[in-house]
């Protein structure tokens, strides 16, 4: 006994001096063989959500692989796995030796080879995939050891389902779960939990996408789970009878221009709504299949969110394996056709120009060069200012912008940056869509109807469009009710075609562009929840072929709308204080007394402008040939006193118009108006004045060189303009 006690403390002392002489070994190992704990934080795959956390799109990690770490696995798939790989995890120190024994006696004894390694293990050689040798081995021992001094158990396990293979170039258990199955690890089922078990074990042969039998291995799984009581047999029978197909689903490849913007910003969270994206694109595709004999090749959409003022569906390129399809509209800028219209129109309403009855006069017009013809080449002469939107004519419209002055269209899209050259580049133009602009900021421009008149700050996958985080009165808040209700109430016949579509749809303002030769076809539509932009054409700036904006792409605006109207309540704008039903003179002239008194909206504190002063010849000459007035209501009018004192205008021929002819001669067209008077005089500069018809076509022949043309009307008022005639 005696003998035997000393023995022991030997034996104690020899094992506490071995583990001690192993622990500092450990130790120095440790220190100078470091965990590289960067393996251990790979990142993560970039996922975009719409507002409803619904996947748009993924991108794949640095290294390639589709990997996105989690903190929340469900604990029937912990204990699946620790069940299946590693029944004793937290009760060894890294390494089970029994399991390596046991290993070793079957690799000696059999052909076939089983493994040894416990979930640490596997972590370890996860953080160095070196060739499977012996002294790879000891070395990845050795670092298992490093792992559990280092880690909790807790934490070496959630390594494992994050950095586990799972087959191909998806790593860790959430990304296997979303390819595999669609699914988010709290929605998996007992037959899912086993079958994702299976995988890491041997990754390429077990893939579920890939292996024949894998219905018999997720039983296997599923019956060991019974066995030891962590589910019952219900859920066992449940498990087995569940089938499961090779698969692996693709990556969601949602909104591609959307969230190209979203990655760049780092946004995950976006205020996308996937359910409308796809209504949508649903709509535009249909649309398209229709138009696509037609020469229209591509097509966009943008829908905006008027109260939270972001964008809720954004459609750069409807297919992208159409001609040019990889191309997005999203920094695209064309000519937005009529689009441009409703903003004159409120502007003029602001300005005491019109209000929605007014009368307009529909004729033609000269400004300098430029002679602006309505889309169907005819006037309609009298026409109110509601249907002369209605129907979106050209020269009410032109018309208006010039008088104006400098409160016109130009001013407002310059206040936000949305102009790029002065305003002598588009002169007259303006008015029917000669600037380039981006569908996405058209579509922001039209929300200022359901906002008061107020241009608010757009985001758009994290960032404010155009750069504008400032909120800009563009036009009061009676202008932009009045303008919206005015486009909202097209009859049937300014409609057209595209009545047809407009039926059974909620109250929306409503406008429509076709640019030169059909190259771009627009259509907007506002309401107070939602503003909603569509363009059809070519990426490529080819013109398609008969199409319109108005029987082409309001189809889409239409469709939506009554779509979204089943999904949520849509209300139209409410009118505001500050606008009045009282009796309003229409006329265009005025008139010693008025002719034309109607009940019309007026807005409180906007004064009617002076008819006299804002009067083209053009629209004089209108009404003056067509009986609407005469000489005497001229004289008696108190226009009379400023049309006495202005100079004739010069509708054909401008000054520094320049002729270039291979003749000595060469003959040109003079047409003069006088604001009073049926007749003027002209003068080639020679100092005799020939008499002639107001408005009259009076044709010349002139030499090469420089002339001076004058106008005298019959009051006196002179006009001289320059030419020049270039051989």
């Amino acid at each position: 006994m005696n003998k035997t006690l000393p023995r022991v403390l030997k034996f104690l002392k020899f094992t506490v001096s071995f583990f001690a002489i192993l622990f500092v070994a450990f130790m120095l190992f440790d220190a100078l063989f470091p965990l590289n704990l960067d393996k251990l934080n790979k990142d993560d795959s970039k996922v975009v959500y719409d507002k409803n956390g619904e996947i748009l799109r993924m991108k794949l990690a640095s290294d390639g692989a589709w990997r996105f770490h989690t903190h929340e696995v469900p604990e029937i798939l912990k204990k699946s796995v620790l069940l299946f790989e590693d029944k004793f995890y937290y009760y060894h120190f890294g390494v089970n030796p029994l399991s390596i024994i046991r290993a070793s006696f079957y690799n000696i004894t059999h052909k076939n080879r089983i493994g040894a390694s416990t979930i640490t293990m596997q972590v370890a050689r996860m953080l160095e995939a070196n060739e499977r040798t012996y002294a790879n081995k000891i070395k990845e021992i050795f670092r298992a050891f490093q792992l559990e001094w280092h880690f909790s158990k807790d934490e070496i396990l959630n390594l494992y389902f994050n950095l586990a293979p799972y087959g191909g170039n998806i790593e860790g258990v959430k990304a296997a779960a979303r390819f595999y199955f669609n699914k988010n690890l709290s929605q998996l089922s007992y037959a899912q939990i086993a079958l994702l078990t299976t995988i890491p074990k041997n990754p390429n042969k077990n893939r579920l996408d890939k292996k024949s039998d894998i219905n018999t291995l997720k039983n296997r799984v599923a019956k060991l789970l019974f066995d030891a009581g962590i589910i019952d047999l219900s859920a066992l029978k449940r498990a087995q009878n569940e089938p499961f197909v090779n698969t692996r689903l693709n990556a969601p490849f949602h909104a591609p221009s959307y969230t190209d913007v979203a990655f760049k910003n780092g946004i995950t969270n976006s205020n996308l709504n996937l359910e409308f994206q796809n209504d949508l694109l649903n709509i535009l595709n249909q649309t398209m299949f229709k138009l696509k004999q037609n020469g229209a090749n591509n097509a966009s959409a943008v829908l905006i969110d008027n109260k939270k003022m972001s964008v809720v569906a954004f459609i750069g390129s409807h297919d992208q394996s159409s001609k040019d399809g990889k191309n997005s509209s999203l920094n695209m800028k064309r000519n937005v056709g009529s689009t441009l219209k409703p903003f004159i129109y409120s502007l003029a309403l602001d300005s005491g120009l019109i209000t929605p009855k007014s009368e307009l006069i529909d004729t033609q017009i000269y400004i300098n060069e430029y002679v602006p013809r309505n889309f169907n080449d005819d006037f309609l002469g009298k026409v109110s200012a509601k249907d002369a939107l209605g129907l979106s004519l050209n020269i009410p419209a032109v018309n208006l912008n010039q008088k104006l002055g400098d409160n016109s269209l130009y001013e407002l899209l310059e206040k936000i940056n949305l102009i790029d050259n002065k305003k002598e580049f588009y002169g007259a133009s303006i008015a029917l869509g000669s600037p380039e602009i981006s569908l996405l900021n058209l579509t922001r421009l039209y929300t200022i109807y359901a906002n008061g008149g107020k241009l608010l700050p757009l985001e758009f996958a994290g960032e404010f469009v155009n750069n504008q985080n400032e909120i800009l009165n563009l036009i009061s808040p009676q202008s932009a009710y009045l303008s919206a209700k005015m486009m909202s109430e097209a009859s049937r016949g300014i409609l057209k075609n595209a009545w047809q579509y407009a039926q059974n749809t909620p109250t929306i303002a409503f406008k429509t562009g076709t640019s030169y030769n059909s190259r771009d076809l627009y259509a907007l539509g506002v309401d107070q929840n939602y503003t909603l932009g569509i363009w059809i054409g070519n990426f490529n700036g080819e013109k398609t072929s008969r199409l319109t904006g108005l029987n082409d792409a309001s189809s889409v605006v239409f469709d939506m709308f009554k779509l979204l109207s089943q999904k949520e309540k849509l209300n139209f704008m409410q009118k505001p204080d500050g606008i009045v039903l009282a009796p309003t003179c229409l006329d265009s002239f005025e008139f010693k007394e008025c002719k034309n008194m109607q009940q019309d909206e007026q807005i409180l504190g906007v004064w009617p402008q002076n008819k006299c002063q804002n009067l083209r010849s053009e629209e004089l000459d209108f009404m003056y040939k067509n009986g609407f007035l005469n000489k005497n209501d001229i004289a008696q009018s108190p226009c009379a006193k400023f049309l006495r004192d202005k100079a004739p205008i010069f509708a054909s021929l401008y000054d520094g118009q320049i002729f270039i002819n291979d003749n000595n001669q060469t003959k040109v067209m003079i047409k003069c108006y006088a604001y009073l008077g049926d007749e003027i005089y002209i003068t080639l500069g020679n100092g005799e004045f020939i008499k002639r018809q107001s408005a009259s076509e009076n044709i010349v022949s002139l030499a090469t060189g420089q002339h001076r043309i004058g106008c005298l009307d019959e009051n006196s008022n002179y006009k001289e303009i320059k030419i020049e005639i270039r051989r």
